[in-house]
């Protein structure tokens, strides 16, 4: 481990921060990013729009969906069990 109060090591020290911020400098930058167009931006905000209206337009119908699902089982749980006398009855005649 180096000695802490030796001159020398911290001016070589120093000038290896120096050296190192110099080509920091010297390095080359990096281009700003250039600012859309007027026109793009108009065109990414009606797309945008339109996705927002298409979602509310779509939010009912998924709220919709699984109320769907479960009437159409109730419903067939129902019919079956509605018909089930008759289909045991037929069952039972068509074994004889």
């Amino acid at each position: 481990m180096g000695n802490w109060f030796d001159r020398e090591a911290a001016v070589e020290g120093e000038q290896a921060v120096v050296d190192y911020m110099a080509s920091l400098a010297r390095a080359a930058t990096l281009e700003t990013p250039r600012l859309p167009d007027a026109n793009v931006l108009w065109v990414k905000a009606q797309i945008l729009r339109h996705w927002d209206e298409e979602r509310k337009a779509q939010a009912p119908l998924d709220l919709m969906e699984p109320v769907q699902v479960f009437a159409g089982l109730a419903a067939a749980a129902v019919l079956l069990a509605w018909s089930l006398p008759s289909l045991l009855r037929a069952f039972s005649i068509l074994r004889g």
